[in-house]
């Protein structure tokens, strides 16, 4: 699964790594200049010691990864890659200190003096050698052809020719354009400077092969969404990386998960795998997160369903159908926010006027709604009225992040291309609920969801729910 990253990257991680090492190392000798080494490896808890160095480490290049200090555009840069190593090193410092206070007796990495030492050498070793060694042999060995990655570029139109000179200005990154792939010009024809188009889409994956094609960059400025995705899919059954350039994607949130290919903003497509890992992973931190919020939020939980049963009449809870993974439906459950009785004829007709005409601009959901109660607005205001969607979590109909389920009469009104959220367990939260909410129309909506589920991993699960936080006590674009 890892094919999708450079080698490259993984050198420079595996260097960030032994800088790490060697700077604790260095730190715990001037702390302790003076004494004997026999003395050192005899006192409490060395080995401990020594296996949490090495274990904690790992973490800290885990966090230079969430900070993106192995993305081209900025393990190239200067100003921007320092102010990231600073904030990487404080960061894992923060989690070191807490570790630190719960395990005593450990005498090298308890000392402040050892900790601050080791902050120092650190960010000095890792910023002169990523800055002043890495950098210019990465560009050196891009420009001698040493180190190249052989690219073909989708499209023919001005964002294509766009992305082929930016590559062909700057020869640093080690990117060579073999040509262009495109079903409306033949091949062989020039379509930029000596660049040709080299064939059809339908040849995709042969051309990967015969030309040894390490990247795919799809750049396609004028598409619609379903031809855009099924050039994703093609893309996406080769071998090689896929990187997208359109502005159909312009609703990815900044600095989630792009990265800056000569300047040109790229969303990264990786092939999504079928990792059991991941999916026992991601049950089980469902569970274990979502049985721990039902104690802390019990109170909250109380108040709110005393609310609703004193200002109105009905049941606390609201349930009804919703489709889950492969369109499968399921009992949803939500705080009962509207009065009793309401009937759901004019959320049916906004629904399918606003999936099939793809949303417009605007907010994207009913608003003033008088079926809805005082305290129901409070609660959607707030998402809180969601909250009992953890007991579809614990059952399994639900995780805390993905795509949101949908109603019946909502799937009715589906594209095919649509379609594709529903090929995944739906959320309590997502990327549409923290990028946009009811600020996005159908289709951007959609096209996050899918982004998600191209790029699902830990790290961006945790990045979503953090992101969920501030947007429901803020209560931005809830209605």
């Amino acid at each position: 699964m890892f094919k999708q990253y450079p080698k490259y990257k993984f050198i420079l991680a595996l260097c960030d790594y032994l800088f790490l090492l060697g700077a604790w190392v260095a730190a715990i000798l001037i702390r302790f200049w003076g004494v004997s080494t026999v003395d050192l490896l005899s006192r409490p808890l060395v080995r401990t010691q020594a296996a949490l160095i090495i274990a904690y480490s790992v973490i800290w290049i885990v966090i230079f990864q969430h900070v993106n200090l192995y993305k081209l555009n900025l393990f190239m840069a200067f100003g921007e890659q320092l102010i990231a190593i600073a904030k990487s090193l404080i960061y894992g410092l923060i989690g070191l200190i807490v570790i630190t206070f719960l395990f005593k007796r450990l005498d090298f990495v308890d000392s402040r003096l050892v900790i601050g030492l080791f902050v120092v050498i650190a960010f000095l070793a890792i910023s002169v050698f990523r800055i002043v060694v890495f950098r210019r042999l990465f560009a050196l060995a891009s420009q001698k052809k040493i180190l190249r990655r052989k690219v073909l570029i989708i499209g023919k139109d001005r964002t294509a020719k766009m992305v082929a000179a930016q590559i062909a200005y700057d020869d640093r990154h080690g990117f060579e354009v073999v040509g262009f792939v495109n079903d409306e010009v033949a091949a062989g024809e020039r379509v930029f400077e000596d660049l040709n188009n080299v064939g059809a889409l339908s040849d995709l994956d042969r051309l990967v092969n015969e030309n040894e094609i390490e990247e795919v960059i799809i750049a396609e400025s004028d598409v619609s969404h379903a031809s855009l995705l099924e050039i994703i899919d093609q893309a996406q059954a080769t071998r090689a990386n896929v990187r997208l350039v359109s502005e159909l994607y312009n609703i990815i949130p900044e600095k989630v998960l792009l990265e800056e290919y000569l300047g040109i903003p790229i969303v990264k497509m990786p092939q999504n795998y079928d990792n059991t890992f991941f999916n026992i992973y991601k049950r089980v931190f469902d569970v274990v997160c979502t049985a721990i919020g039902i104690i802390i939020l019990f109170v909250p939980f109380a108040v709110i369903a005393l609310l609703i049963k004193l200002t109105s009449k009905g049941a606390i809870f609201y349930t009804h159908t919703r489709i889950g993974k492969d369109c499968e439906p399921f009992k949803f459950y939500k705080f009962r926010t509207m009065y009793l009785g309401s009937d759901d004829a004019a959320h049916r007709e906004f629904v399918t006027d606003f999936i099939q005409s793809g949303g417009g601009e605007g907010v994207k959901k009913i608003t003033n709604d008088p079926r809805v109660t005082p305290v129901g607005r409070f609660l959607r205001r707030t998402s809180l009225d969601e909250l009992p969607q953890l007991i579809n979590v614990l059952k399994g109909d639900m995780s805390l992040v993905g795509p949101r389920p949908c109603l019946p009469y909502e799937l009715e009104n589906y594209q095919q291309w649509h379609r594709r959220r529903l090929s995944v367990i739906p959320g309590c939260t997502g990327l549409w609920q923290v990028a946009g909410r009811s600020a996005v129309d159908f289709n951007d909506m959609v096209i996050l969801d899918l982004f998600y589920i191209d790029n699902m991993s830990p790290l961006f699960d945790l990045r979503i729910i953090f992101r969920t936080l501030p947007v429901m006590l803020l209560a931005r674009g809830g209605h």
